[in-house]
C-alpha cells in the first residue's frame, strides 16, 4: 500500500506544565542512540508547538496511496473482475466504490486535538465533506456465478479448496478444481484474480499493506517511548485537575463513558473541550509528532530499498488502472 522527513540531530525537549518536554538539548535524547539509527529511542531535530494535525505529514505518508488513487484502483479492479466473469459467459456488474471523501489527512492521527471539532462534535466523528457514500447494490447471483466470483468452496469449512496464491504468477500454476463453460476457474475466483493482477502480478510485488504495517510498528514504538509516556502522564494529570479521570488520550472517550449517542452529547462536548485544552497545554500533539516522525524516519531509512520498489510498482499500477478505465 502505498511524508515531512525528520532531520534527526538533537532532542528539543524540556519541562512545560507538570514537567512536559518543550526545551532543547544539544546532543541526543539520553538513550545513547545519537542519530537515532540504533534500536533505542531515536533523537529528534525539534519538537514543534502543535494544536492541529490536519494536513501534517509523517515520513511514511509519502508512500501511502491518496484517496483519489484508491478510488481509481478500486474502479480498475472492478473492470478486471467483470472481464474475468465474462470469460465464463457470466454478466456481472461490480458495485461502484465510494467516491473520495477528501478529508484532510492525519486530522486525528493523535486523537482529538481540534478545539473547534471538540466544541461541535464532542468525541463524535467529524461530518464527511465529500459526497455521501452510497450502499453498493448487491448483485443477484446464481450458484455457478458465485463459485466463479468467489472461487469454489468446501462444504465442510467454507474455505477455498486450495491455498490462496500470493501473486498472479503463482495463481496461474494452481488449479481450483472447478471448470465452468470449458474454462478452469482461478483459485479464489475472479475477485482474487482481479486483486492479484492489479496488486500482486509477480512474486516480487510488495505487499500493499507494507507501509501500513511499518506505520503501525512506528506508532507502537512511539507510544512506548519515554517522552510520549511523560507527555501522556502530564495530559492525564491535567485532565484530573479538570475533573476527569482517564489514563490516555486514546481511551479517554471510553474511560469517561462517552460512546454511541453520548459521544456528541453536552457532557461529552465539555469533556472533549477539556481534553483538547490539556493536550495543548502539555503540547501532546507536538511531542507525538516529533517522536513518531523520528521512528518513521528510521523505518523509512532501514527499508528504503523496498519502499523504492513499492513506489515504482504503485506508478505501474496506476498506469494499468488508467488503461483499464479509460
Amino acid at each position: 500500500m502505498p511524508a515531512v522527513p525528520g532531520r534527526l540531530r538533537a532532542v528539543c525537549l524540556a519541562a512545560a506544565v507538570a514537567a512536559v518536554l518543550t526545551g532543547c538539548s544539544s546532543s541526543d535524547d539520553g538513550s545513547g542512540t545519537g542519530s537515532g539509527t540504533g534500536s533505542g529511542e531515536p533523537s529528534v531535530a525539534e519538537t514543534p508547538r502543535m494544536t492541529l494535525t490536519a494536513g501534517t505529514e509523517l515520513p511514511l505518508d509519502a508512500y501511502e496511496r491518496s484517496e483519489d488513487d484508491v478510488y481509481a484502483l478500486a474502479k480498475a479492479q472492478n473492470v478486471l473482475t467483470e472481464q474475468c466473469m465474462k470469460r465464463y459467459g457470466l454478466a456481472y456488474d461490480a458495485p461502484d466504490p465510494s467516491p473520495p471523501a477528501h478529508i484532510r489527512p492525519n486530522a486525528r492521527i493523535f486523537g482529538l486535538v481540534d478545539a473547534g471539532e471538540a466544541a461541535r462534535y464532542g468525541y463524535g466523528s467529524v461530518a464527511r465533506t465529500g459526497p455521501a457514500p452510497t450502499k453498493p447494490k448487491s448483485a443477484v447471483l446464481g450458484e455457478t456465478a458465485k463459485s466463479v466470483l468467489f472461487g469454489p468452496k468446501t462444504k465442510k469449512s467454507g474455505k477455498a479448496l486450495a491455498e490462496m496464491p500470493m501473486s498472479q504468477t503463482a495463481a496461474e500454476k494452481k488449479k481450483s478444481g472447478l471448470v465452468v463453460n470449458g474454462s478452469p476457474v482461478p483459485v479464489g475466483g475472479c475477485l482474487r484474480e482481479s486483486y492479484l493482477k492489479l496488486y500482486a502480478p509477480t512474486s516480487s510485488s510488495v505487499d500493499i499493506m507494507y507501509v501500513f504495517n511499518l506505520k503501525g510498528e512506528a506508532e507502537s514504538r512511539a507510544l512506548s517511548d519515554s517522552r510520549v509516556k511523560k507527555a501522556t502522564k502530564a495530559w492525564s494529570a491535567c485532565m484530573k485537575k479538570a475533573g476527569y479521570v482517564t489514563a490516555a488520550p486514546a481511551s479517554a472517550a471510553r474511560d469517561l463513558g462517552f460512546s454511541g449517542e453520548a459521544a456528541t452529547g453536552p457532557g461529552a462536548v465539555t469533556a472533549a473541550k477539556a481534553d483538547v485544552a490539556c493536550k495543548a497545554e502539555v503540547n501532546y500533539a507536538g511531542i507525538r509528532f516529533a517522536v513518531q516522525s523520528a521512528y518513521e524516519k528510521r523505518s523509512a531509512d532501514r527499508n528504503a530499498e523496498t519502499l523504492g520498489l513499492l513506489r515504482e510498482q504503485a506508478q505501474d499500477r496506476l498506469r494499468l488502472a488508467s488503461q483499464l478505465t479509460s
